[in-house]
């Protein structure tokens, strides 16, 4: 009976159209906030290595149904902006996006409109346990929550997107270290000891009101963070941006937050097979998947520090030695500086580089502008 069940398990092996591997991908969004606009395009590739191909030497224009063209230069490979000044990029106004290709293809997206955009109403966290795949054990976090309140004037259908970035500090500074010889800094030097990192968060958020009696909506969930991690450890940034869609742009969208969880094994280094509004008008019959959109964005950022009533358990990126049986006979000149310290029982400990320099966890010693003193 076991070799009749071992004989009956197969590797599954998927067939996939080899014409699903050669796609057009174009994809960017025109907002209301004057600067620098961008329209990528690129190939899609292979189903079974998943990447971003970029398409160079493009020509890509955008054009304004008020009669304006805005050419667009390659900035890296794959990526073209223009800059659109504010007179240039008015709620109320459609745009289309147009590439000719190097070998000849023009891909063109309908006009979209851009809707107009409220003032983020609010943001805010509540302490919650949220369930792990262990029933008995639950997960403290914060949940991040938004409010919508809207009129009439503005548009019914919406996305959020979370920037978060955190301070967070090596577990020493530079204070004692040895190179043949023994030497003490003082004061301790902490140039790599408080770092910061950004990042933004990959889930889609999207919300329409359409069938709602208001346009309105309290507490739409959005980012959750827990305890076991180094974010909440000295101070956290939350940035919201919101934007106003149209409908092409949110049904777009919100196919993407369906099947994200779906595809992320598939399509997680290039968008997922989802129909946008860019099409191939030469004749060639080549698809083209993404989305050109026109969209309003208004923005609110809040920090957290303290939490009350929730638990930090990171674990310090920090390893520490203890001298072995050569003593420091053991660290040769390819290992110099070797930094130590003098615990408070007694003793010393050697301190690997991660645990002076934070910027080996993935951070930067640079303070971003927006932080406070």
């Amino acid at each position: 009976m076991v070799m009749a069940v071992v004989s009956c398990i197969k590797p599954f092996d998927p067939f996939i159209d080899s014409g699903a591997e050669h796609k057009f991908v174009v994809s960017g969004c025109i907002t209301d906030q004057e600067g620098y606009q961008t329209v990528s395009v690129s190939v899609s590739s292979p189903i079974e290595e998943p990447e971003i191909i970029p398409l160079t030497g493009c020509s890509v224009t955008i054009f304004s149904d008020a009669g304006k063209e805005f050419s667009l230069e390659e900035s890296e490979p794959g990526n073209y902006i223009v800059w659109m000044g504010a007179e240039d990029l008015r709620p109320g106004t459609s745009y289309q996006v147009k590439v000719n290709t190097p070998s000849g293809e023009v891909l063109i997206s309908d006009f979209d409109k851009m809707p107009a955009c409220p003032d983020v109403d609010t943001v805010y966290y509540l302490l919650e346990d949220h369930p792990t795949s262990d029933p008995s054990v639950n997960d403290r976090g914060i949940q991040f929550y938004v409010d919508l309140e809207a009129n009439e004037f503005y548009s019914r259908y919406y996305r959020w997107e979370v920037n978060e970035t955190w301070e967070y500090h090596a577990a020493h500074a530079k204070e004692h270290y040895y190179d043949g010889d023994f030497h003490t800094i003082d004061p301790p030097d902490s140039s790599t000891w408080k770092c910061w990192t950004s990042l933004t968060v990959r889930d889609v958020y999207t919300l329409s009101t359409r069938d709602l009696y208001q346009n309105a909506y309290k507490q739409y969930p959005l980012h959750f963070v827990n305890g076991n991690t180094s974010r909440l450890s000295v101070l956290y940034s939350f940035l919201l941006r919101q934007y106003a869609l149209s409908e092409t742009a949110y049904n777009y969208w919100e196919q993407l937050r369906l099947n994200d969880y779906e595809q992320i094994g598939l399509y997680e280094k290039q968008p997922m097979d989802i129909k946008g509004n860019v099409r191939e008008a030469s004749g060639s019959g080549q698809e083209v998947l993404g989305l050109f959109y026109a969209a309003s964005v208004r923005t609110k950022r809040i920090y957290v520090a303290n939490v009350q009533g929730m638990d930090l358990n990171s674990i310090a990126f920090c390893n520490e030695l203890t001298l072995g049986h050569f003593g420091w006979a053991e660290y040769v000149p390819k290992d110099y500086p070797v930094y130590f310290y003098f615990p408070v029982w007694g003793g010393l400990l050697i301190l690997l580089d991660e645990c002076v320099d934070c910027e080996l966890a993935g951070g930067t010693v640079i303070k971003p502008e927006f932080w406070p003193e």
